[in-house]
């Protein structure tokens, strides 16, 4: 076999640690206005671990990160509100105005002033579930997810509950259904 070049400075495959599902302290270090490439406008709230075990992971993990597109990888999307009076968009204004409630909950003396890049070094309790995605080689893989954000007194005080995990449901094939309904059915 014929070497490859750059065999001696290729970085290889190691394992990583995972932040185990939980509820956590943040602290945000970015946030920013995006738009969806669909529409509509979101913030992009970066976060890190703020206390206990876990100081500073997503930092760790992305420093360690020897590629050239690493990312990060703690964020949280909040989708701002259409203003257009559906029902969706009642949900979002809902889920933004939780949200915000939380960080004045976290952050003695803030309010809300439609500044979004005044989050930067707020304080915010952080749920984390699992979420399944779908490998390029069709296998499954998992991430620990940030799903959601809480007052940091109810992460410390620990009166919240995770979010269900996002799992991939196995596909089905003919066989599997057939054989199903044939159980399932009266006569056979």
């Amino acid at each position: 076999m014929k070497p490859f070049s750059d065999y001696d400075k290729t970085q290889a495959y190691t394992e990583y640690e995972t932040l185990p599902k939980g509820g956590y302290v943040l602290t945000v270090l970015n946030a920013v206005e995006l738009a969806w490439p669909s529409g509509g406008k979101y913030i992009q709230i970066a976060c890190d671990i703020l206390e206990g075990e876990y100081t500073s992971f997503y930092a760790k993990q992305y420093k360690d990160d020897k590629r050239e597109d690493k990312r990060w990888k703690c964020n949280f999307n909040l989708t701002e509100p259409a203003d257009d009076g559906s029902e969706r968009d009642a949900y979002t204004k809902r889920r933004f105005k939780t949200v915000m409630n939380a960080f004045e909950d976290s952050n003695p003396g803030y309010h809300w002033d439609w500044n979004e890049t005044a989050l930067k070094g707020k304080k915010i309790g952080g749920l984390f579930n699992i979420r399944q995605y779908k490998k390029s080689n069709g296998d499954i893989g998992e991430v620990t997810n940030l799903a959601q954000l809480i007052a940091v007194e109810k992460i410390t005080s620990g009166d919240y509950k995770l979010p269900k995990d996002k799992l991939i449901e196995p596909e089905t094939t003919t066989t599997d259904f057939m054989a199903a309904l044939d159980d399932a059915l009266p006569f056979s």
